[in-house]
């Protein structure tokens, strides 16, 4: 039997919908600069995912939406794919953790 996932964008409230838009947008620009700043790149991806974490929304989702945002961009085509890995990477950060370094799971001072 195949049954489809809740629609959980469907559940927002028009602020939530219109704060993911505006979310989105920032990704949007600073993806679109002449001069791309990571931090501020990372910061725009981190605090979009985490407000569609805090509603519901399913991580798969929202990698689709940042692998959309990408897509229809303007990068130049060798960029696509760099672009990508970067914002799915930071999207599962801002979902779950950080990876590496001194993050979740990799405390160094657990084995004194």
């Amino acid at each position: 039997m195949d049954r489809l996932p809740p629609v959980r964008a469907a559940t927002r409230t028009l602020a939530q919908h219109l704060d993911a838009r505006d979310l989105r947008a920032a990704i949007v620009e600073a993806l679109a600069s002449t001069d791309v700043r990571e931090q501020t790149l990372r910061d725009a991806v981190w605090t979009y995912v985490r407000a569609e974490r805090d509603i519901g929304v399913a991580p798969g989702v929202v990698i689709l939406a940042l692998t959309d945002i990408v897509e229809r961009s303007g990068l130049d085509p060798e960029d696509r794919p760099r672009r990508t890995r970067d914002l799915i990477l930071w999207c599962v950060e801002a979902f779950f953790g950080h990876l590496g370094g001194s993050g979740v799971g990799n405390d160094s001072t657990s084995d004194q």
